[in-house]
């Protein structure tokens, strides 16, 4: 026989019901993922300075006509491509294993939220910092520059749409980070153990109820 510890206004816990949160609740989850986004995007500067110094620059030849490429399809440019999309993959998956692994308190739709926000915002800063370290300078040499000499211009990324107003740009290859870091967040997600995707709180709910309680209905036998 099981007895009924619950209270006379306290109802049967339904299976797989979210444990309250002991740590600021749905506020504090907003703040902490508004700060994981600030820190990831300050991180895709660094990403920025990672794919600037492993990429290839692009030679051009000035001609009388301005700048043209020294080989019909310079494999420069889908090199750059190549590095951003490796280094932007690896990126967000370390920022989203990072995110479980330090932030489990945190975790949840709202974790991700800003998990995903962060990476949007690291891959156009890597992309803008990576592209534009030298080219002011190239652009003076470009102008001033006599014909046959050869420049070397910055890495940028082709699948990039940049908008009028500053600095702003979009585009399928910026979006590699966010990729990385939801699809890992979101295995991680599916291959844990914890409905709430919380330890703590799911080990307190257990803790403060027994089995027979998180049966609907169930009473004593």
């Amino acid at each position: 026989m099981f007895s009924d510890d619950t209270s006379q206004d306290q109802g049967p816990i339904e299976p797989g019901r979210p444990a309250s949160s002991p740590r600021g609740g749905l506020g504090a989850d907003v703040l902490w993922a508004l700060g994981l986004a600030a820190v990831i995007g300050v991180l895709g500067l660094g990403l920025g300075l990672l794919w600037h110094a492993v990429a290839p620059t692009l030679p051009l030849r000035i001609v009388e006509e301005g700048a043209v490429y020294t080989s019909a399809e310079p494999e420069e440019l889908a090199a750059a491509e190549g590095w951003f999309v490796l280094l932007g993959l690896g990126f967000g998956m370390l920022c989203a294993i990072a995110a479980w692994v330090l932030l489990p308190a945190r975790r949840g739709p709202i974790q991700l939220a800003g998990l995903l926000l962060g990476t949007l915002i690291a891959g156009w800063a890597a992309w803008w910092l990576g592209h534009n370290i030298g080219l002011a300078a190239f652009v003076d040499q470009k102008d001033h520059a006599p014909v046959d000499t050869i420049l070397q211009r910055p890495v940028d990324l082709r699948a990039v749409k940049k908008l009028t107003f500053f600095p702003y740009a979009i585009g399928g290859v910026l979006l590699i980070p966010a990729l990385g870091a939801v699809v890992t967040y979101a295995l991680a997600a599916a291959w844990s153990r914890w409905p709430s995707l919380r330890r703590h709180e799911d080990e307190q709910e257990w803790a403060d109820h027994d089995d027979d309680q998180f049966i609907a209905g169930a009473g004593p036998s």
